[in-house]
């Protein structure tokens, strides 16, 4: 049985979360930008082959963003996939003028996302949601990936 390790992965290519990027659109009036207002953050299992195939796992970390929040989720699944990611979740979305969180641990399995004002916040947020959900975090949880604006 394969055993999952927790590790940040990163991608070129991804697009950085938290950072809102303005794009004028052409026929709009002068001065209209519209932006990417959203940003979510997500997880994808990996196989680590440097132990042959069928054996250890890693949990990768991705961002992006969005003019919406399911364009952000959408979006940030397909970077993960693009990656090779396999069990790609969107884990947190956000809109708001928040910091997000993806969470993982080695022990149970579980990844869960979190919002609030700063990472720690957001950390708690997503180990309270995992354990609001039945699905306690293990005591060895990290942040896998993390945005904030």
């Amino acid at each position: 049985m394969a055993k999952r390790l927790v590790t940040a992965i990163v991608t070129a290519g991804v697009i950085a979360g938290g950072v809102s990027v303005g794009i004028a659109y052409a026929g709009g009036p002068s001065g209209t930008v519209a932006e990417d207002i959203s940003v979510a953050v997500g997880t994808g299992t990996f196989e680590d082959l440097t132990d042959g195939v069928g054996g250890l796992m890693e949990e990768g970390g991705f961002t992006a963003t969005g003019p919406t929040n399911d364009a952000a989720s959408a979006a940030v699944i397909a970077a993960c996939q693009a990656a090779g990611g396999v069990e790609c979740t969107a884990d947190e979305v956000t809109n708001d003028n928040l910091c997000i969180v993806s969470v993982a641990s080695d022990l149970t399995g579980v990844v869960a996302g979190g919002a609030g004002p700063t990472t720690e916040a957001a950390t708690q947020d997503a180990l309270s949601k995992a354990a609001a959900a039945g699905t306690p975090e293990g005591n060895d949880a990290v942040v896998v990936v993390s945005a904030c604006p």
